[in-house]
């Protein structure tokens, strides 16, 4: 059921253009408005007790298939929670208009559109547009894969619920709980998408750098996946190339988000995925 449900959910969010109430950050910015109008008490600008406050509606969508216990209605909640989970439309229209202002020269929409991807990753400081691609792709899709995987359509909406008040937080430009926690929450997760890494691209060259990052406790999520990306990209690319640079990595990205698939597949035919 986890392999379908996460086959249907891929397939409908590549398909389809996502409206914004297929979104799980809709719901987030409705919920703090609404909750933050009811609790006004000081108490409750506390991180902790905000960072319950957030996670309540993931919540209330874990007790609900908890309790009801109905394989139909976990079925679709747990597409529906992939889809909310999945948000790359805002990512995937701007990475359109960068390719057509680099194809056509046009040097302010470069940077304008750029700017946009770099921010939609979620961090504000200028690098390289194949970063950004990198990030967005993992947090955005391999993550919540994995978490879907470990603990259902709640793990998928928690893993959301982070991303989303991590970002909320580095608007306001301060390190925060959330942060904190979704470095914790990336631990394992970008390891394993950097192992990925090795077996769909340049293996040999990419395995010392993964070896090296890996057994760094301190190494950040980021940049081990940056840096394995690198070496795994088979083709070295022009350095001037405004695009295709940045098109090798999405693709070695895609490749290895087919291989997660194909490896949860073989989880689930040999029955320690359900």
């Amino acid at each position: 059921m986890v392999l379908i449900a996460l086959l249907i959910a891929l397939s409908v969010e590549r398909l389809y253009h996502s409206p914004a109430f297929l979104h799980w950050a809709f719901y987030m910015e409705r919920w703090q408005r609404w909750s933050s109008a009811r609790l006004q008490d000081e108490k409750w600008e506390s991180e902790p007790l905000q960072l319950v406050r957030l996670l309540i509606p993931a919540l209330a969508v874990g007790l609900l298939v908890v309790l009801l216990d109905n394989l139909m209605v976990t079925f679709i909640v747990s597409i529906l929670a992939l889809l909310l989970a999945f948000n790359c439309e805002p990512a995937r229209k701007n990475y359109k208009e960068y390719l057509k202002a680099a194809n056509r020269g046009d040097e302010p929409g470069i940077i304008e559109h750029q700017q946009a991807l770099t921010e939609f990753a979620g961090r504000h400081q200028p690098h390289q547009i194949s970063d950004s691609l990198i990030w967005i792709n993992y947090r955005q899709y391999i993550a919540v894969m994995f978490y879907f995987v470990l603990f259902g359509s709640f793990g998928a909406l928690v893993y959301a619920t982070l991303r989303y008040a991590e970002t909320q937080q580095r608007e306001e430009e301060s390190v925060s709980l959330w942060q904190q926690l979704l470095w914790f929450a990336d631990w394992v997760p970008v390891r394993l998408a950097a192992f990925g890494l090795l077996i769909v691209g340049h293996f040999s060259r990419a395995l010392p750098e993964w070896l090296q990052q890996s057994l760094n406790p301190q190494a950040d999520p980021d940049k081990l996946l940056f840096n394995v990306a690198s070496k795994a990209e088979d083709n070295p690319q022009h350095p001037d190339d405004r695009t295709e640079h940045a098109a090798c990595q999405l693709r070695l990205m895609r490749r290895q988000q087919i291989f997660w698939v194909c490896a949860i597949a073989v989880l689930t035919l040999t029955g320690w995925v359900s």
